[in-house]
């Protein structure tokens, strides 16, 4: 037999402890006189009073009913125990919150923190909570709120909170200053390159990047240099370089070296690793840069020199060791130190993240000094490296005119001529594609529109044409704009289902099941159950083995039914799970098969814009009905894809709700209250005619353990409920304000959508244009070939001129020299 949740329920002996001729005898429910019962002597010496084994079966009896009541004590105590989270719960969570934030989960700490600041406000781990939570929404962008967070932590007058206030300053420094994305170091774009920065200086564009401006007002930041100057005596390492690191961005170089050095001074090798190794190589760097911008070019180059001979173990620190390769050599680089220069780049290796922008400025260098072959190795190899790079035409061309510099203008002309069939081919396959901006427009809408959050340019663009597309920044801007609103889209949709989970989950009968602690107790009250009531039924069955009379045989039917009844539940059928989980079944088939009618409708589409691609100059197509189609179809794999989406969030729910309300609990419970009413009125009439002290104080406990079970159970779910209180309440704002961003976020995103559509439409022609650029560019390289090699002839005749003419003057002065012998 099964109990609750599957727990054994050991069955009762009756066929061992009831003698056969006593089960055929009748005996009705009611008093044992009534019935007509009377004692009798026992047929077996397992039962006879004072036999050892009847004594040792209620000693067992006995312990079984001290375990049960034990654990209803423990429940007890649960249900009148108000959820108040210790020191070390706290300590723990505070723990896990840090974890989170060293890993990048930045929403997930930024959770777990605030929960410690709204509802432990006066605990000891709030202090470092509210820090904690100041830096994890910083990461998230949110600076007003972090800059909040930060000053309240500066006005904290506990004695926990000093040791914060240095690193607090120091996070509101990178505030009034803030640092780059992630990888900006290793973008630098087309405006790196020599020639794309004499075009820019040409129309007046700058090309220097300077520091991003914070948000915080000019009095604030003064005010925060004081607290930084107050607080540097105190501060081990972070609050020092977030300082030097300001004052180095500010300009202040001399001061910003000063602070620096005081945290790694320059007779102290960084090579020794030790505390504060990580702040120091980084003070080291910044402290080198702020002497190039002194233009000390000496003390420089020893700084930077100092921070190559670290070896650190952590990959961001390395980071900074290849920075500083890359100053020594870049300094080398404008000295006119070929040699230096190329070996300090060198010693940047392909697993570094700065890898191509040193084998480009390899490249340049080698050129400078007219090493064109080992100019053009550097330049194939990162090609190789990164065929998709944003200056990978750049690199292209430029092979070309090193070929012309070593004179091999056949090999020059092949690749100008390479260049100008490769992009005039994708000149002519995207011009063609769109014949009018209302077509790109409303097309680019419906790509856009069909999934936002996964959008990339290359869905629009083919693979030879996205180098030039990611060079473009409003190209980019509008692709992560629309994977961001497509992103909170998502997450919305995702926060509004769990949110109604969550309120499918309180709506349960029984409350007590949302939390685990009270869960677990739920649980050990039916297992209790299980246990007392199998006690009940060897007391009654020992009670039967001394009595006989009429109507046994009605009650042990009776019994036997009921006992059924309670195995039921689990051990048979349960219609409602069964009709729930065909339910179920049946929407996430409805969801299968729209997912399948996706998936044949975006393969019908992607043959379809195949063919018109390929046939497009073959045949009389009616583009703007076509583009129309198109774009009609992946609106329509659009909504699909969306009511799929619905019915898997339907099925999640679902699967939910079957889980928090389980009808087989109440009818196991039920059950389980019947069969423990008919034990007692066979226990009741047994009693008259087999009364046994011992037996009848168990049977005592046993009624007392099922009345107070049922007062704890009730107490779980009021416990249950108190906790809720305030969840509900939280939840029924939630509700309004997920309504609320429902509604702005659809706003916003028609918005985003038409937008995103109008710039990958002018990016789109940007790229057709930029393609018909680099085609010039091809043709005038071609140019360059001719006129160098019109050159180099021009120069060979110069040439031979030269010696002719030299040759007539010497056989002249010969000639001279002759007739004047002659003469004499």
């Amino acid at each position: 037999m099964r109990g609750i949740r599957g727990l054994p329920i050991r069955p009762a002996r009756w066929t061992a402890l009831v003698p056969t001729r006593l089960l055929a005898c009748g005996l009705s429910v009611g008093l044992g006189l009534v019935l007509g019962l009377a004692p009798v002597a026992a047929s077996t010496a397992w039962a006879a009073p004072g036999d050892r084994a009847a004594e040792e079966a209620l000693d067992e009896w006995a312990a079984t009913l001290r375990e049960v009541e034990q654990s209803l004590a423990k429940a007890e105590q649960a249900a009148k125990r108000e959820p108040e989270a210790s020191a070390d719960e706290l300590a723990k969570r505070l723990v896990r919150g840090q974890l989170q934030l060293a890993e990048g989960d930045y929403q997930g700490a930024a959770i777990a923190f605030l929960d410690i600041v709204e509802n432990h406000p006066s605990s000891q781990a709030s202090i470092e909570a509210t820090f904690y939570l100041g830096e994890a929404i910083m990461r998230l962008g949110m600076d007003q709120w972090s800059f909040e967070l930060f000053i309240k932590v500066l006005g904290d007058a506990r004695s926990d909170a000093k040791r914060l206030k240095p690193l607090a300053v120091a996070r509101l420094l990178d505030l009034a200053v803030p640092r780059r994305e992630p990888g900006f170091a290793r973008k630098p774009g087309l405006s790196a390159t020599p020639e794309m920065r004499a075009r820019l200086r040409a129309v007046g564009l700058s090309t220097t990047v300077e520091p991003p401006k914070g948000k915080l007002r000019d009095a604030d930041i003064e005010r925060l240099v004081r607290w930084a100057e107050s607080l540097l005596t105190k501060d081990g390492y972070e609050l020092s370089y977030a300082y030097g690191r300001h004052l180095y961005l500010t300009g202040k170089h001399d001061r910003a070296i000063a602070v620096l050095d005081a945290m790694s001074p320059v007779d102290i090798p960084i090579t020794r690793g030790g505390q504060g190794a990580k702040w120091r190589v980084r003070a080291a760097y910044v402290a080198a840069a702020a002497a190039l911008a002194l233009d000390d070019v000496p003390a420089a180059l020893d700084r930077f020199s100092r921070i190559t001979k670290a070896r650190p173990s952590d990959p961001n620190d390395r980071q900074i060791v290849e920075l500083a390769w890359l100053g020594i050599a870049r300094i080398h680089h404008d000295e006119g130190n070929t040699e230096d220069a190329v070996k300090s780049y060198r010693r940047i290796g392909r697993d570094s993240p700065y890898f191509p922008e040193a084998m480009y400025e390899t490249a340049w260098t080698l050129m400078a000094a007219q090493q064109y072959e080992q100019a053009v190795q550097a330049l194939d190899l990162l090609l190789v490296y990164d065929p998709d790079s944003p200056i990978a035409a750049e690199i292209k061309h430029l092979r070309g005119k090193v070929r012309i510099q070593q004179r091999d203008y056949e090999g020059a002309e092949a690749q100008f001529l390479v260049l100008r069939r490769e992009f005039e081919r994708l000149a002519k396959r995207l011009g063609g594609k769109l014949q009018s901006k209302g077509d790109a427009t409303a097309y680019f809408a419906a790509v856009v529109g069909e999934d936002m959050e996964h959008f990339s340019l290359g869905s629009l663009l083919p693979t030879g044409a996205l180098p030039l597309a990611h060079a473009l920044p409003r190209a980019m801007h509008g692709e992560s704009l629309a994977g961001e609103v497509g992103q909170l889209d998502r997450e919305l949709e995702d926060l509004r289902s769990l949110l109604r989970r969550m309120e499918e989950a309180v709506d349960v009968p029984h409350k007590a099941k949302l939390f685990n602690d009270l869960a677990a107790h739920v649980a050990g009250l039916d297992d209790g159950t299980s246990q007392v009531l199998e006690v009940q039924e060897q007391l009654v069955a020992r009670q039967m083995v001394r009595a006989r009379g009429e109507g046994v045989d009605r009650l042990e039917s009776e019994r036997r039914k009921l006992r059924a009844k309670l195995d039921a539940p689990v051990g048979g059928a349960a219609p409602g799970r069964d009709k729930a989980g065909r339910a179920i079944e049946r929407l996430e088939q409805q969801a299968h098969k729209l997912e399948l009618v996706v998936a044949e409708l975006r393969a019908q589409l992607v043959a379809t814009e195949r063919y018109y691609e390929e046939t497009r100059a073959e045949q009389k197509i009616d583009h703007q009905a076509f583009l129309t189609q198109a774009a009609e179809m992946r609106d329509e794999i659009a909504g699909l894809e969306a009511e799929a989406a619905d019915l898997r969030r339907r099925v999640s729910r679902a699967r939910a709700n079957l889980r928090f309300s389980n009808p087989e609990d109440d009818a196991w419970r039920q059950a389980a209250a019947a069969y423990q009413q008919h034990l007692s009125r066979m226990h009741q009439a047994f009693a008259k005619v087999a009364a046994e002290a011992e037996a009848d104080a168990l049977w005592k406990r046993a009624e007392s353990w099922h009345a107070k079970a049922g007062v704890v159970r009730a107490g779980l779910d009021a416990a249950a409920e108190r906790r809720l209180a305030k969840a509900m309440i939280i939840m029924a704002e939630e509700r309004a304000n997920l309504d609320q961003y429902r509604s702005e976020l659809d706003a916003t995103r028609n918005r985003t959508k038409d937008l995103v559509s109008e710039v990958m439409s002018a990016t789109y022609r940007d790229v057709v244009g930029e393609l018909h650029n680099q085609v010039m560019r091809s043709e005038v390289g071609l140019l360059d070939v001719a006129w160098a090699m019109k050159e180099s002839e021009s120069d060979e005749v110069k040439r031979l001129e030269y010696e002719r003419d030299r040759t007539l003057g010497d056989l002249d002065a010969a000639v001279k020299m002759g007739l004047e012998e002659l003469g004499q």
